[in-house]
């Protein structure tokens, strides 16, 4: 797995994990539901109660998740503060910035498909996506994009054909789909784009890596849609040096 910090069209390697994960090699690190949740593989006496358990939409899969529904040791997950998104084999991460150099995103790169996660503050008593999935398709539509709802594995999501440099430089689109989840005071959602975007047997790697998705809320005040702070695993065990030169 590498951990690679991109603004913009940019990308610049920064000191992470530099070499594919390896689940059988990790050491299962102790972790309980209230702190990193960066937890070993499921004991058999928690199988049934993770099989029974919602995810926040309330639909009957399984996934995303509040931090206090994980199951303590269920999942090998890496946390990011906000996010602690689960470890796939042969997987990369790549923190996006925004102006001020903070990350604001973590995309996570599977067999070229890529998933940008983002979780923001939401109000207790109601939902956003339903709002933010019609600002989102207004948005595109402006820039002479295509956009439209459609049922997807997580409820209603926005299939999309974004504005994007053709290989020539020319002007050309870019197939994405929007996927996203209610959960309690916060909202996840998932950007799918490459092969996955428009491919839906291409995109079941990055789906159920959002469907093993918890997020950390906390106890911070933050106004509804204000990003959830995002940092850099605190393990050192998951953390190596940047290769001499490498540049993502």
């Amino acid at each position: 797995m590498s951990v690679f910090r991109r603004r913009g069209s940019e990308s610049q390697a920064i000191p992470g994990i530099d070499e594919p994960f390896d689940r059988e090699a990790a050491a299962p690190p102790s972790a309980t539901a209230d702190d990193s949740a960066v937890g070993a593989r499921a004991d058999p006496a928690n199988r049934d109660a993770h099989a029974a358990r919602s995810g926040p939409s309330g639909s009957a899969l399984t996934g995303p998740f509040d931090i206090s529904q994980v199951v303590t040791g269920e999942l090998l997950r890496i946390d990011f503060g906000s996010l602690l998104v689960p470890a796939v084999d042969g997987m990369q991460v790549r923190l996006e910035l925004n102006e001020e150099q903070q990350p604001v995103a973590v995309s996570v790169v599977l067999e070229d498909t890529v998933l940008q996660l983002q979780a923001f503050a939401a109000p207790r008593s109601e939902g956003i996506w339903d709002e933010i999935r019609q600002e989102i398709a207004e948005g595109i539509r402006g820039s002479q994009g295509r956009a439209h709802e459609a049922a997807g594995p997580f409820g209603r999501e926005l299939r999309a054909d974004v504005p994007a440099p053709g290989r020539s430089g020319s002007a050309g689109t870019q197939p994405v789909r929007f996927i996203g989840v209610d959960g309690p005071r916060w909202f996840l959602r998932g950007l799918i784009s490459g092969p996955g975007g428009d491919d839906g047997a291409k995109a079941l790697a990055v789906e159920e890596v959002f469907r093993g998705v918890a997020v950390r809320r906390g106890d911070l005040a933050a106004p509804p849609r204000e990003p959830l702070p995002i940092s850099l695993p605190e393990d050192p065990s998951l953390l190596t040096q940047e290769p001499p030169g490498g540049d993502g």
